[in-house]
Formats: structure tokens, sequence, C-alpha cells
């Protein structure tokens, strides 16, 4: 997938939280912009994940990039 496509995603205004979908099977959540980093002079990038670990991606493992399901909203009592 194109870093454009990521880059776009995340640039969006106003964000949308978003997944990247890898070919492993695995989904990495993006839930807000500062949890996506591009590095200057390198094709890889960087998924911070909610629980604050990290993952350095290969675009050529993006299979996929989809819209996060809106969170459940709790009642006000």
């Amino acid at each position: 997938m194109p870093l454009k496509t990521l880059r776009e995603r995340r640039d969006a205004t106003p964000f949308r939280p978003f997944d990247i979908h890898l070919a492993d099977g695995r989904m990495l959540p993006v839930v807000t912009t500062d949890h996506l980093l591009f590095l200057p002079k390198n094709p890889e990038f960087i998924v911070v994940l909610p629980d604050g670990g990290f993952r350095i991606v290969d675009p050529s493992q993006v299979v996929s990039v989809g819209r996060s399901p809106t969170p459940a909203r709790i009642p006000k009592r």
C-alpha cells in the first residue's frame, strides 16, 4: 500500500480512527494522529499501539486500511 494513502488518512480533517490490516492477519489500530509516524528516509513506518507499545511496519505488508468501529456510547444518567 502506498505511504501516501496512510498519510492522507492520518492527515484528514477531521481525523477518524482507522485500522491497518497486515498480510499476516494482524490489525493495528491508529487511534489518533500521534499514533502513526513516518520516518524521513525510510519506507517503514511506526504505529504506536493503545497500550503504549509500537510496531515498525513494512508498507509491503499492508493489505488494507479501514475505519475503526465507533465505540458504543454509554448513556448519561
